[in-house]
């Protein structure tokens, strides 16, 4: 049976306008991914980050897998960013 789920990974703190910062999901535990970046913002407040790399790394036997993934804040204001990971298993 198919399972899905999804699971914010981290926030990013104070990422500057234009800045790309990278991170990683350690032992991930699912087959394929969706990430999403939001900005974490108040009300009114225009802002926008973007996923723009991603590589899937497999250790070992059995296997431990790590997603890495890398972050840009698109907009114009310092933001932290919440990072987050949908999946389905077949």
């Amino acid at each position: 049976m198919a399972a899905s789920g999804g699971q914010k990974l981290v926030t990013l703190t104070q990422v500057a306008p234009g800045a790309t910062v990278g991170s990683k999901w350690n032992n991930a535990n699912a087959e394929v991914y969706s990430l999403h970046a939001w900005p974490v913002v108040a009300s009114g407040v225009n802002a926008s980050a973007e996923i723009t790399r991603t590589s899937f790394v497999v250790h070992g036997n059995p296997s431990e897998r790590e997603l890495h993934y890398w972050v840009k804040n698109t907009g114009t204001t310092q933001v932290d960013i919440a990072v987050w990971a949908f999946w389905w298993n077949a």
